[in-house]
């Protein structure tokens, strides 16, 4: 099995190793994003359901490694520079939208990464058929053989680019969905801290 993932690797050229390690890159990063979007709403939802039935709830996941959105907004709100309801609601606004990028992690990266993998398949099929070229300008079309390499590289390396992208772009829009649905749940949960204002100050 390992000498004909290497066979496979070798025919396919060097991009093809460059489409294999911008795989595993994605994989990791998508790995990362989905346990963390999955934990913070497991954590988001908890909070939600605590603000519905309890009226004096308040968020406290400190056990849990950055805590629900809400508790990591409240964290870290400058209780000493809140005097009135509106300066409690620019602060929620303020660190919601700081919270933002923490959220997304690498998912950007992700979608960047879904879209180059076809572009790298489209290299090896230009390099590919650069080589077929080569091969017809040296030894004419009396060489099958090296010029079913530089085809076998080009056919490669865009099946390789267009396979892996696919499940790629469609696991971002899938956790792209999940990342949706956590910032609605935090946020109906921010419209009740809001509107129980200063009592939640500790």
């Amino acid at each position: 099995m390992i000498d004909s993932f290497f066979d496979l690797m070798s025919r396919g050229g060097p991009v093809m190793w460059v489409i294999f390690i911008t795989a595993w890159v994605a994989l990791i990063l998508l790995v990362e994003r989905t346990l963390r979007i999955q934990s913070w709403l497991k954590l988001a939802l908890k909070d939600q359901d605590g603000f519905l039935h309890d009226p004096k709830y308040v968020p406290n996941h400190q056990d849990v490694r950055g805590g629900s959105p809400v508790s990591m907004v409240l964290d870290k709100i400058s209780w000493d520079e809140v005097k009135t309801s509106e300066d409690f609601g620019k602060q929620l606004n303020i660190h919601l939208a700081d919270m933002m990028p923490k959220l997304e992690g690498m998912l950007p990266t992700v979608s960047i990464i879904g879209s180059l993998l076809p572009m790298l398949g489209l290299l090896g099929t230009v390099t590919g058929m650069i080589e077929v070229f080569q091969v017809i300008a040296i030894h004419g079309t009396g060489n099958p053989e090296e010029m079913a390499h530089g085809i076998s590289q080009a056919l490669l390396t865009t099946a390789s680019g267009l396979i892996i992208a696919i499940p790629v772009i469609f696991s971002h829009h899938l956790l792209t969905r999940r990342l949706r649905l956590l910032l609605s749940v935090t946020e109906q949960s921010m419209h009740v801290v809001y509107k129980r204002g200063l009592g939640l100050r500790p």
